[in-house]
């Protein structure tokens, strides 16, 4: 990793006191809905921007969602949790990822459409893996948010949009201009952050999960993997994005009915 990326890595803000107090009662597995509720309460900005999120039709809800002790009562304090880490990442960190030819409005509703798919996907089967995927699937692209930054300093934004139109591969440009791939920058951004250890390696190894030093890692990435492969940067499914997830989940070994159940959500959604 160069070492300016390095400097635009460490000039990220640390997250707010809000996120702290959410973070104290999500860590104790014996508090209530009602802890959970207060610890959000006291950030009213914070409040409306989940109660938006949580009436997305992507998540399935029929009937509007008025309060926030509604929010957590429906969706679990790990999806609550994870679109308040999302909400102030995006304040941290503002999007900008013009270098990728990628819209900020493509990039949120990608990030959206992944965290709906995991949640739709396991939410109510492994409530253990939401824990970490559902946070890792809204913010998983965030180390494009600081490459961008990098890039635009050191004015080579235009160097790596032509090294991305030969490439066809994120990775490869990036590695090729800035020494670091941006799940590398986004793990390091979540170590950072204070992150639990498992959602750094997590994000670390969301491309290659047989990369992953242990079998837990390996496992949750594979979701990881399918989910931000599937949803392309308009935030969209399209049929060759879906073959390609299906091939990948038959390699995995995971779950297929579970899976379509999901998309099928997603897709009645649009």
């Amino acid at each position: 990793m160069k070492q300016e990326l390095i400097k635009e890595i460490e000039l990220i803000p640390m997250l707010p006191e809000s996120i702290l107090k959410i973070e104290k009662v999500y860590a104790n597995p014996e508090s209530s809905i009602k802890e959970m509720t207060a610890a959000l309460e006291s950030d009213p900005l914070m409040v409306a921007n989940i109660l938006k999120i949580a009436n997305s039709p992507l998540y399935g809800f029929s009937r509007e969602i008025k309060d926030i002790a509604q929010a957590v009562s429906l969706y679990g304090k790990d999806t609550i949790r994870s679109f308040a880490l999302n909400i102030a990442a995006n304040k941290c960190v503002p999007i900008n990822v013009d270098p990728y030819s990628i819209s900020v409005s493509g990039y949120i509703k990608k990030a959206q459409v992944q965290n709906a798919l995991i949640t739709n996907w396991i939410g109510k089967t492994d409530r253990q893996a939401l824990a970490l995927l559902a946070p890792a699937s809204f913010l998983v692209e965030i180390g494009k948010i600081i490459i961008s930054q990098y890039l635009e300093k050191n004015n080579l934004s235009s160097e790596f949009k032509s090294d991305l139109s030969q490439n066809h591969s994120y990775e490869k440009s990036e590695l090729h201009l800035c020494g670091s791939r941006s799940y590398d920058v986004a793990a390091t951004i979540f170590f950072n952050w204070n992150f639990n250890s498992d959602l750094v390696h997590l994000v670390r190894y969301a491309d290659e999960p047989d990369d992953a030093l242990d079998e837990e890692t390996k496992h949750l990435a594979k979701y990881l993997k399918i989910a931000k492969d599937v949803v392309n940067f308009n935030g969209e499914i399209t049929e060759e994005s879906l073959k390609e997830a299906t091939d990948l989940i038959e390699e995995f070994g995971l779950d297929l009915d579970s899976f379509n159940n999901a998309i099928e959500k997603i897709q009645n959604a649009a």
